[in-house]
């Protein structure tokens, strides 16, 4: 049962009767035409990140090639995504996500060209790296706003509990699988070129939802003034400002030690092959399908910021267990625990955007939000190693999960918002 209200375009009810109820919002046209076209983009990410690393050492065997690639990448994205999130609110966002799309697609397709001809070289991957990188910026704060728009407000933790379990499937093995295989039969072009096909068909699926653009004021400010009005509605709302800084300050003490050490763990502290660092990254997969399942399934818990916080916390922790395991099945069971509370809490997160901050607002906020996330990677992957190795692998680990935890919990802790009823503020979408 929904809340009330007109549905959302091609939100036909599901029938009642015993069922997976993951699965609930595939029922609904638009909705299914959106997690396609979001499938396939995911597989095309898969594909890239391969066709990418390959090509740089193609190009430069050192590892400050690829370094400069990704540097080029990371920083175009966290430079355009304040904007791409003010566009999103102010287009129409299927529109937006479609220009993305193809804008990707080009920038692929140059690419593959250019390397087919044995013409590329290290300074245009990255430069056409950072402009697919604008395309991310463009896409990403748009397809989290239109969601609300796609399925009821009731189905909104189904729906990206869905899209959070297709993730490890599509991103993270046929993804590299299939680009792999490209890989192998023509070389790194055309890894890229079956990545800007992906890229291609997810704009055609687009081009078929049936959205209701939102009406938008005639009176609004430039889109640097619609930036600032995000970030003032943001430190406004307390519950987000602060778990906006909790997220951004628990990444920092989290992404560079998995990123860095974990791999060094497995290969020199417990003797692992690259086989057995593989099982543990497939473990963390298994562990967000799980958790994807679980909230599809039950339904997303009554008080979600402490649940949210709660999983951030143990997500935390499970870095601290890195450095306390002494056996590499040890690692499996950690992966899979950390990896399941972290994508619960992700999909909690994304559910309380899209229920709490009104529609004409959500791209700003969700690009506000990607760039939290992003904006401390780099101090992360620059202090980890210096730290590694000074304090050692498994010192740094414990240390780095305990301050990640704490950082989270004093957070909650400290903010009575966030413990208190957790009231639909006026004018939210849904």
């Amino acid at each position: 049962m929904t809340t009330g209200g007109p549905q959302p375009p091609g939100a036909t009810a599901p029938p009642t009767g015993p069922r997976l109820k993951l699965l609930e919002p595939l029922r609904r046209r638009d909705f299914a035409l959106l997690f396609g076209a979001t499938a396939v983009s995911l597989v095309g990410d898969g594909i890239f990140y391969v066709a990418l690393a390959w090509q740089a050492y193609d190009l430069s065997g050192a590892a400050s090639a690829l370094s400069l690639v990704l540097t080029a990448m990371f920083g175009a994205r966290l430079a355009f995504l304040l904007l791409g999130g003010a566009i999103a609110d102010r287009f129409d966002r299927r529109l937006v996500m479609i220009a993305a799309d193809l804008l990707r697609a080009a920038c692929l397709a140059v690419v593959a060209v250019l390397g087919a001809t044995d013409a590329l070289e290290l300074w245009h991957l990255a430069v056409a790296v950072a402009i697919f990188s604008v395309g991310d910026a463009l896409f990403l704060p748009a397809s989290r706003a239109l969601l609300p728009s796609l399925v009821p407000r009731d189905d909104l933790g189904r729906a990206n509990a869905l899209l959070s379990a297709s993730r490890p499937i599509t991103s993270r093995v046929a993804g590299p699988l299939l680009g792999g295989l490209a890989i192998g039969i023509g070389g790194a072009a055309s890894g890229f070129a079956l990545d800007a096909a992906s890229f291609v068909f997810s704009a055609l699926l687009l081009a078929f939802l049936r959205t209701r653009p939102e009406p938008r004021p005639e009176d609004r400010p430039g889109l640097f003034g619609e930036i600032v009005e995000g970030l003032r509605f943001v430190r406004g709302e307390r519950w987000l400002a602060v778990s906006l800084v909790a997220a951004s300050v628990g990444l920092l003490f989290y992404l560079g030690p998995v990123s860095v050490l974990l791999p060094r763990l497995v290969k020199i502290d417990l003797g692992g092959s690259a086989v057995d660092y593989g099982i543990v990254l497939t473990a963390g997969g298994i562990g967000g399908i799980a958790g994807s399942l679980a909230i599809g399934q039950l339904g997303l818990p009554h008080r979600r910021l402490p649940a949210m916080y709660a999983c951030w916390v143990i997500g935390a922790l499970g870095i601290t267990g890195f450095g306390l395991a002494n056996e590499l099945w040890q690692l499996f069971v950690i992966e899979l625990v950390a990896v399941a509370a972290l994508d619960v809490g992700e999909i909690i997160w994304f559910t309380l955007l899209q229920e709490r901050v009104p529609d004409r607002l959500l791209g700003r906020v969700g690009a506000l939000d990607n760039f939290a996330s992003l904006g401390l990677v780099p101090v992360s992957m620059a202090l980890v190693g210096p730290a590694g190795d000074q304090f050692g692998t498994r010192a740094t680990l414990v240390w780095a999960g305990v301050a990640a935890a704490a950082a989270i919990a004093a957070a909650f802790v400290l903010t009575p918002s966030l413990r208190g009823p957790e009231a639909q503020p006026a004018g939210a979408s849904g």
